[in-house]
């Protein structure tokens, strides 16, 4: 636990991020936010039991393939497939086909992509 008084001791909220689901199992990214700082730290979640997988917390928002590497260690295989925009890896469970191609939900799909959906 640490001392409180201490800036970026004590988790003083949590904020639960859209989950998504890969081969049936459902998860999330939780921001933590800290005391006396403005650092966010992210951890990936199991939603059906709560089980944080990450050993170690990001210190962003994680991208798809970090998201992949982790579910990985955890046995679970991930498919990636590339952003036609922005050509980033991408969680295939998790991407949008659009004319031919897959986008992004975390990097490159918004409400004009939504709106053509």
């Amino acid at each position: 636990m640490g001392n409180a008084s201490r800036p970026g001791s004590v988790v003083v909220r949590e904020i639960d991020h859209d989950p998504f689901q890969v081969e049936g199992e459902q998860y999330l990214v939780r921001e933590l936010v800290w005391n006396g700082t403005d650092g966010r730290s992210y951890d990936l979640v199991r939603r059906r039991d709560d089980k944080v997988l990450t050993e170690e917390s990001f210190d962003r928002h994680p991208t798809d393939a970090q998201i992949a590497m982790a579910l990985e260690d955890y046995g679970e295989e991930v498919e990636l497939e590339t952003c036609k925009f922005c050509r980033g890896k991408i969680l295939l469970a998790t991407a949008h086909l659009h004319d031919n191609g897959y986008v992004g939900d975390t990097c490159c799909w918004d409400e004009r992509l939504r709106a053509t959906a």
